[in-house]
């Protein structure tokens, strides 16, 4: 029999005999969690045919690759709320800041070339730190790691995992001084850890960290020119100005590298949780005196997905493990800004120092001059504030909890890993590259107070933020504590005042409305509303969170009588000042690698359409340009349009793993049939519930568009194949127990009952 008929005869099988139970056949990739020992639970998954691919030792779960047709036992077994997708963490990958600004290129930011590289010896950076601290202005003057320097504390004897892409070896910046001292590979590609046909993330990562080089810049460089027009001091060999110092924050620490990410197509969480764990093996076998041991006291992990369950899903546990056993997890908020409720796991692990971009004037000039040449870096960028980077995921979590802890430069940092040479350089942007500079931080103040434990380190640099360094009005939401100070961190440590303990994570209402309500000055809107936004700086926000309900058939957003307050020969005179309009859909996560928007316009006004929106709450979020001159004032108006709910082609309640099949007969001539299935518990619920919607062709050939983390999940097929198919309505899961679903199946518009 072939494939596609023994799919059908399953099917119909599967609907005569248990038509509320039926699970697709194929696999799924699950994390489940179980108490230990883990025998009964494996034995049981073997027995149906799947298999346990990882056993963790840390946390109470196991990760295995299993039969649709056998979640529903499983789940029994394991008990309501125990199964997770295994989701895919996606590869990170530097911002793309040029987003609806493109203009005529003239250079390459990642292929700045260099004549040559040397090391910098500890004299050399303790002598560059008390002589010329600026020359740290370009990726961290103001986190103030310089005074640090100048006392000799610069990360020796602590070792920071990276848990990223593995290295591209020979990179001066991290192999002069042999920074990078293990590498062990997850991926098992072939490629192993240490491959120049890596991902370069995880070296320009490390090399924010651990960075120790000089480099030689050649006079006529577009680089070498742009430094020296933008932060002259920052080149330290005048009056030639043609040696760059790349330094980390930490730049005499160690690496200890985890690869968990793969050129392209990201890694499972699974592994990225395999990651930590080994990480806190490493640091057990270093406590009892056991060969193989590391003294791993930071981790940083510039990665992150989606969470249905802000704080409480297993990447977040296993992060909250870290702190347990002494190590310091840094972890970036995501690239989903400029929106409220964009942070995603495992930055909203309460243990996490969960770390936002900020945007400095010279970086993103010095950028714009190599990109466009000489005449426009500071015309791009006319507002000489520092800024909350437009791209910086915003908090609160959908508990009402807020992040990120704090912010740090990063965007246009300059960096080595991701250039296609190792005498090249390159420019990148993300909080990616924020993140390890903060690691480098928290390395070296583990080696200024050993005795401290890995809360009071955290703790110091969270509450000795300076949130005075934001120029832009950016609120707690935007960059959390503030801006990270080294020297005030050391400083609070120094006075013994650092509590040991992490914030609570406070009471949480199942309704998102009422968790932001109670964390911030936000309140969800209903109907028709209106607002008059003033005096926008460059870079703030205004965010309207708007509830979709399910008999929505469009959001309107009405942007006018916008204002600048600048004239206009005095404002940006590439683009002139205006509004970055960015509406996000429901989604209460960081999705994606630039988040979810439906709308991403620069704008002096108009009107924006949003045809079926997402069912939860919808952030309109209007902000001051980055780029613009001066301030700038709108008024925003929003509405939706209802329409009467149509007919319903099954409905019913689902619980945590079952699936319900309902054979649907389409029939012929039908030019589009389209599949519906939406719940109650969406993404304005607290947790949230994945429910998908999985179809099966006549031919028996699988369709698994609806297999997202869409409420609605919707598929629509042009000239369907006439005749009976089935829509699987999966109860993957559902986080309150049990949900309210409805399916509406229409052919050419027509509800089929």
């Amino acid at each position: 029999m072939n494939t596609r008929l023994s799919v059908v005869c399953s099917i119909v099988l599967g609907c005569l005999l248990a038509p509320a139970s039926f699970a697709q056949p194929g696999t799924e990739r699950v994390l489940i969690r179980a108490p230990k020992p883990y025998t009964n639970l494996i034995n049981a998954i073997q027995a149906r045919g799947g298999r346990v691919t990882r056993q963790y030792r840390y946390v109470d779960a196991v990760a295995a690759e299993i039969p649709r047709s056998a979640l529903t036992a499983i789940n029994a077994l394991a008990g309501d709320g125990a199964i997770a997708k295994d989701r895919a963490i996606p590869n990170p990958a530097p911002v793309n800041t040029l987003r609806g600004r493109d203009l005529a290129r003239t250079g390459n930011e990642n292929a700045l070339s260099v004549n040559r590289a040397q090391p910098l010896s500890k004299a050399q950076i303790v002598s560059l730190a008390t002589a010329n601290p600026s020359a740290y202005l370009i990726n961290n003057l103001i986190t103030n790691v310089s005074l640090l320097h100048s006392e000799n504390l610069l990360g020796e004897g602590v070792v920071v995992a990276v848990i990223d892409s593995g290295i591209r070896p020979g990179f001066p910046h991290l192999s002069f001084d042999g920074s990078v001292i293990g590498c062990e590979d997850l991926v098992g590609d072939g490629l192993g850890c240490s491959n120049f046909a890596n991902d370069g993330h995880g070296t320009f990562v490390a090399g924010m960290i651990s960075g120790n080089a000089g480099f030689f810049l050649d006079p006529s460089s577009a680089l070498r020119n742009a430094v020296l027009a933008e932060c002259p001091l920052c080149l330290i060999d005048s009056p030639a100005n043609t040696v760059l110092p790349m330094l980390g924050t930490a730049p005499l620490s160690s690496i200890y590298a985890l690869r968990v990410l793969p050129p392209n197509g990201g890694s499972p969480t699974s592994r990225v949780i395999a990651a930590i764990e080994r990480v806190i093996q490493l640091r057990e076998l270093y406590d009892a005196g056991l060969p193989g041991g590391v003294n791993i006291q930071v981790v940083n992990m510039s990665l992150g997905g989606p969470t249905l369950f802000a704080g409480r899903d297993l990447f977040d546990q296993a992060v909250d493990v870290l702190i347990q056993k002494g190590i310091v997890p840094v972890v970036a908020a995501g690239n989903n800004g400029p929106a409220t409720l964009t942070t995603g796991s495992p930055g909203s692990a309460l243990s996490a120092l969960t770390v936002g971009a900020a945007s400095m004037p010279h970086n993103e000039r010095i950028l714009r001059r190599v990109q466009f040449g000489p005449a426009v870096g500071p015309l791009y960028r006319p507002f000489l504030g520092v800024q909350t980077a437009y791209f910086s995921s915003r908090g609160p979590h959908a508990n009402g909890r807020p992040d990120p802890d704090v912010v740090v430069s990063g965007f246009a940092c300059i960096g080595q890993g991701t250039g296609p040479t190792v005498d090249s350089l390159s420019i990148g942007s993300g909080t990616s590259f924020a993140t390890p500079s903060v690691a480098g931080v928290a390395a070296l103040l583990r080696q200024a107070f050993p005795n401290a434990t890995a809360r009071q380190i955290r703790n110091a640099i969270v509450k000795s933020a300076n949130p005075n360094v934001i120029n832009d009005g950016s609120g707690e939401f935007d960059r959390g504590a503030g801006y990270v100070s080294a020297a005030a961190a050391r400083d609070l440590l120094a006075s013994g005042g650092v509590p040991d303990t992490l914030p609570s994570p406070g009471f949480s209402n199942k309704l998102v409305a009422v968790n932001v309500l109670r964390g911030t000055d936000l309140q969800v809107r209903l109907g028709f509303v209106h607002e008059r936004i003033n005096g926008l700086k460059p870079g703030q926000r205004r965010d309207i969170l708007y509830h979709v309900t399910p008999n929505t058939k469009q959001v309107i957003v009405n942007i006018n009588n916008v204002r600048p307050s600048l004239p206009p020969s005095q404002q940006n005179q590439l683009f002139g000042d205006d509004i970055l309009l960015a509406i996000h859909t429901a989604k209460t996560s960081a999705i994606g690698d630039a988040g979810d928007y439906q709308v991403f316009n620069f704008t002096t006004g108009g009107t924006f359409v949003l045809n079926n929106p997402e069912f939860g709450i919808v952030r309109i979020s209007v902000n001051g340009d980055w780029t613009n001159a001066g301030s700038i004032s709108a008024d925003v108006s929003v509405f939706s349009t209802i329409q009467p709910l149509p007919g319903v082609t099954a409905q019913g309640n689902i619980v945590q793993g079952q699936t319900q099949v309902f054979p649907i007969t389409v029939p012929p001539g039908t030019k589009q049939a389209e599949f519906r299935a939406e719940w109650r518990e969406d993404w304005s619920n607290y947790p949230t519930n994945d429910i998908d919607l999985i179809l099966v062709s006549p031919s028996g050939i699988l369709n698994v568009e609806g297999a997202t983390l869409n409420n609605p999940e919707l598929v629509r097929v042009n000239n369907p194949m006439p005749g009976v198919w089935f829509a699987l309505i999966d109860g993957f899961e559902v986080n309150t127990k049990r949900d309210r679903f409805e399916l509406r199946v229409a052919a050419d518009g027509k509800v089929i009952r």
